[in-house]
């Protein structure tokens, strides 16, 4: 038994052996264009591995079907899946403004910034024409302001804004945390304080609008400063150039040590003739 032991190790050392190198030379080889082939596929002349499938959707659902999957999927970054899943929904119901909204953030998730942008502006001309019919809804308003602002048209937005909170049924601090901000982008930053200072009274925890805060007050006493002096050079402007001028060469005087001119030595006698 001691002696056939170890030949019957050794094969299977070089069984083990063989398996190995036998795997190494079918293993996948990365191509260029990211594809993955074998060079026993390659070999036999079969075709390469498909291109990913589409993201799985369900299947016979509605608009709200839709936007909800697209929604849960947003939340947990799959964002292919709620681009996929938002444009669903706005096909089955084009007049849905939020569904276009969410879709353009989905695609600014994902760099296609074009299509986004295409996206918020269909939003924002169903949530006007929404608010034809309801003039008050505090969400539409709402939501409005973001897509302005997600277009980079901070005045719409902060004219939105400012509605929503007027007629949001209770004081919400999301509303005025991005009201603040609309303020901010327009370099407005004594609303925009005003705006952030109310959002922290509602939400103490609200950390982002801590930050947002502490830049609008940076901003506004900059601002501040700029009028000081603009109100300094402007005074200056208005007196006359008389005074001015005085007070030009009572500076002159001042400089030159404090001292009266010395008094001019008296002038020589004159000699008697002789």
């Amino acid at each position: 038994m001691g002696r056939t032991s170890a030949p019957l190790l050794a094969l299977a050392a070089l069984a083990a052996l063989a398996l190995a190198s036998g795997g190494c030379s079918r293993g996948a080889v990365k191509a260029d264009n990211g594809n993955e082939t074998s060079q026993n596929a390659a070999a036999s002349g079969s075709a390469p591995a498909a291109a990913p499938a589409a993201p799985a959707l369900p299947e016979g659902g509605d608009a709200r079907t839709y936007f909800e999957h697209g929604m849960a999927a947003y939340r947990e970054n799959r964002d292919d899946v709620a681009v996929a899943a938002f444009r669903r929904a706005t096909e089955l119901d084009p007049a849905w403004a939020e569904a276009h909204y969410r879709l353009g953030l989905a695609l600014s998730a994902t760099g296609s910034d074009e299509d986004a942008e295409k996206s918020f502006k269909a939003a924002v001309e169903n949530f006007e024409k929404l608010l034809d019919d309801e003039p008050k809804n505090s969400e539409a308003l709402f939501l409005l302001g973001l897509a302005y602002g997600k277009l980079g048209e901070y005045e719409k937005a902060a004219k939105a804004l400012k509605e929503s909170v007027k007629n949001a049924p209770e004081e919400d601090d999301d509303k005025y945390y991005e009201l603040g901000l609309a303020h901010y982008k327009l370099a407005e930053y004594k609303e925009s304080v005003t705006a952030l200072n109310k959002a922290l009274e509602i939400n103490p925890d609200m950390f982002p609008a801590t930050d947002a805060l502490e830049r609008a007050k940076s901003g506004l006493q900059r601002r501040e400063e700029f009028i000081k002096r603009q109100e300094q050079l402007l005074k200056q402007q208005k007196e006359p150039r008389g005074r001015r001028r005085d007070d030009a060469d009572d500076d002159e005087g001042r400089n030159s040590n404090g001292a009266n001119p010395a008094p001019r030595p008296p002038a020589p006698a004159a000699t008697p003739a002789g």
